[in-house]
């Protein structure tokens, strides 16, 4: 899958933490809304009622398992 796990673990770290440190217009939130599906990690913040219906793991979720790996 990945010779460098670690890698990927510390690029969705990095692109997690750009998501949360950006402060959208109303009209990049209507961009996202329609665009969301494109995106690596979720640009739409929800709470728990959008974590039951997530067909993906979270970010975190990811990133654990990638550490996790060993070759």
């Amino acid at each position: 899958m990945c010779r460098k796990p670690w890698a990927l673990a510390n690029a969705l770290e990095k692109l997690e933490y750009g998501n949360s440190h950006y402060r959208p217009k109303f009209s990049d939130v209507q961009a996202k809304e329609s665009s969301a599906h494109m995106f690596i990690v979720n640009p739409l913040k929800g709470g728990a009622i959008q974590s039951l219906f997530s067909t993906h793991p979270g970010t975190d979720e990811r990133v654990r398992r990638l550490r996790g790996m060993r070759f």
